[in-house]
């Protein structure tokens, strides 16, 4: 018989919701890396970009996002892949969130590469539809693990596409920069951080 299914009594259905929460708390902290080195490969990709413009070699910029992308890719199903083995927390509510992102970034792999490939997206806004896409990643994962505030940087990522539909050139670069370090890797940092006081106390 699952073990789940005795679960009958309000009480004790309360105590495994707050048991699946509490493994919830420890998987989203347990991603930092993944967090801060997919901030940082698009910082870089973005800064690449940047001087290949101003050096006039813009048939190489595409390149440069190939190249970082490609590299996250690569963490993802190696390195971080191996991790999870050793993670702790709920292997389903793991798989969820794991797969949640997988989703979230292959969508946004297809829309930046395919779509502006095809023009079905503009390039020059391109920013903006990646952003609104992974607001949903952290909204949803937000609310699976009831951190409210990561749902709400899925607000801040949701905001900040709004204005990139409107602007472009060096202030959308600027606005891009400022929500990678803010959005992405400063709250990689802090899962890190709650990963290891989870793992201190366990």
């Amino acid at each position: 018989m699952n073990e789940h299914e005795n679960y009958t009594n309000p009480t004790d259905q309360l105590a495994f919701i707050k048991s699946v929460m509490d493994d919830s708390q420890k998987v989203l902290a347990d991603n930092g890396t993944g967090f801060i080195l997919w901030g940082f490969l698009i910082m870089v990709a973005g800064v690449a970009s940047l001087i290949l413009e101003y050096l006039n070699l813009i048939y190489l910029i595409g390149w440069s996002y190939i190249v970082c992308v490609a590299l996250g890719w690569l963490y993802m199903f190696t390195v971080d892949k191996k991790a999870h083995k050793h993670n702790i927390g709920n292997p389903l509510t793991k798989k969820i969130i794991n797969s949640i992102w997988i989703a979230v970034l292959l969508a946004m792999t297809m829309l930046g590469f395919i779509g502006t490939l095809t023009e079905t997206v503009d390039v020059n806004h391109i920013s903006a539809v990646l952003f609104t896409t992974l607001g949903i990643a952290y909204y949803v994962q937000g609310v699976i693990t009831g951190k409210s505030w990561v749902r709400n940087l899925g607000f801040g990522w949701w905001i900040g596409a709004c204005i990139l539909y409107f602007i472009s050139g060096i202030w959308a670069g600027i606005l891009t920069a400022v929500m990678m370090i803010g959005l992405q890797i400063i709250p990689g940092f802090i899962f890190r951080r709650q990963w290891k006081v989870r793992l201190t106390e366990d």
